[in-house]
């Protein structure tokens, strides 16, 4: 409950999925499930950082397929129980057909349905791009570097006349760009001869696929996705910087590829904030453990070592503090620059 205590009083908005995805991850109808899904939405509907329930994370919910559960079982549950809210098919969709109100999403009491394909009507709500980490072998990415365009300056088209929630819009509810943590947070997890974003040892051997398997002694190769290709598109790196070990080399690896995943965000964000988008969630906020992942935020266990209660600031969550997500901001591209206010028609100075 302190998750959700602490998003009520510092008004954090909650999309909530249920607790199904993608990936064997499937409901049932069954009683259990039934009373599980009954209790958890007794439990926390009180709490007003809800905003939204969800049936699963990227699972199309198609209504001439066995994802029609979502709609039929899940998410009928949810609104018995709890009709003040607005649901949705999953994350992301396009909506529905009938069962909620067309303005609020609300549970109307009547059947769920949602649009098959030949009636989805443009996009609404989006998952990705995603920049994943390549130049190394470890348990995800791939062995051989895969360039990255830096987008820097950034290509923008605004259009005034289609802005607003009168013209059609995008919500974005996942994107990212993987990145390491900092030296003070992966240091403490590795010997000092492994202090080196190659692992100062022989790549391992790793096998293809989602879920790879690695065979060797490179600590590195389990340090989730390599950061070759996002720091080779921001920054000229001399020969031998990426197996460079020691406190120096390491430093300026993990400097520079969290440097990297800023300018990327920072470029994915303004160019979104320019268009029609009226929504922006993020892949991730936190890790959750002291590696690489895709968080603005470093693990958090204070207890662990090398670590801070809540998790160090990366680049990324200073700039979307400071500037990417402020509520007024301003960006060029090359010939073309844009203001941005969100601040609700109030007006600003600057």
């Amino acid at each position: 409950q302190a998750f959700y205590q602490a998003s009520d009083e510092y008004g954090i908005l909650i999309y909530h999925d249920m607790m199904y995805a993608q990936g064997g991850h499937f409901p049932a109808v069954s009683d259990v499930q039934e009373e599980e899904l009954r209790h958890n939405i007794r439990k926390l509907s009180s709490h007003p950082s809800i905003a939204i329930w969800d049936g699963c994370n990227e699972c199309r919910v198609d209504m001439n397929s066995p994802t029609a559960i979502y709609a039929n079982f899940v998410l009928t549950v949810v609104a018995e129980e709890d009709k003040s809210r607005s649901i949705w098919p999953s994350s992301p969709a396009a909506g529905w057909m009938s069962g909620v109100s067309r303005l609020t999403s609300q549970p109307s009491g009547t059947k769920l349905i949602t649009p098959s394909k030949s009636e989805i009507n443009g996009t609404i709500e989006t998952h990705g791009s995603y920049v994943h980490g390549t130049g190394f072998p470890a348990v995800n990415g791939a062995d051989v570097l895969q360039p990255i365009h830096p987008d820097i300056p950034i290509t923008l088209a605004p259009d005034p006349s289609v802005m607003g929630i009168a013209s059609r819009n995008v919500y974005a509810s996942e994107f990212g760009c993987v990145t390491m943590s900092s030296f003070e947070s992966i240091s403490a997890t590795l010997k000092p001869s492994h202090w080196g974003i190659h692992g100062g040892e022989p790549p391992d051997d790793c096998s293809d696929g989602f879920d790879r398997e690695c065979q060797g002694n490179n600590p590195m190769a389990q340090r989730n996705y390599p950061c070759d290709n996002v720091i080779e598109a921001y920054f000229d790196t001399e020969p031998g910087y990426f197996e460079g070990v020691g406190e120096y080399w390491f430093r300026r690896q993990l400097y520079h590829c969290m440097i990297g995943q800023a300018l990327n965000m920072k470029s994915n964000i303004e160019t979104r904030r320019s268009r029609n988008e009226l929504g922006h969630l993020v892949w991730q906020l936190n890790e959750i453990w002291p590696t690489g992942g895709w968080g603005s935020l470093e693990y958090g266990n204070a207890d662990y070592p090398g670590q801070v209660l809540g998790g160090r600031w990366k680049p990324l969550h200073y700039w979307f503090r400071s500037t990417t997500f402020a509520d007024v901001m301003a960006s060029c591209g090359m010939s073309t620059c844009y203001i941005r206010n969100d601040s609700a028609g109030r007006s600003f100075h600057g």
